[in-house]
């Protein structure tokens, strides 16, 4: 799956570490607490969720989480140690690319 913005490879993001860290069949029995079109939007509404969910634990999700997503956008790693949840999402969003503004395979006589 290729996320088309922002808010889908975050998603994409969690889905993925979550996975990993806890295994598929856990988060599959828990990802009904988590809506996943808001986190980017709402990061701090996330990370309060993980905090009352995992306790001290979150904090690890969320650096997790983090990497994750910046290893998805090209940006370094070891920038996100001191960051939190929601600057690690500022940080990603600048760096993830932007949509082209035309195909140049395509005209103004065809547009589509």
């Amino acid at each position: 799956m290729n996320p088309t913005s922002f808010d889908e490879l975050v998603s994409q993001s969690v889905i993925e570490t979550m996975s990993k860290i806890l295994g598929s069949e856990t988060w599959k029995a828990i990802n009904f607490f988590f809506d996943m079109k808001i986190i980017a939007r709402e990061p701090e509404q996330f990370a309060a969720l993980l905090d009352k969910v995992f306790g001290y634990t979150s904090i690890v999700l969320q650096k997790k989480i983090g990497e994750t997503l910046l290893g998805k956008v090209g940006a370094t790693q070891q920038a996100s140690s001191n960051f939190d949840f929601r600057q690690i999402l500022r940080l990603a969003k600048a760096k993830f690319p932007r949509q082209p503004l035309s195909d140049p395979a395509r005209t103004l006589s065809d547009p589509f």
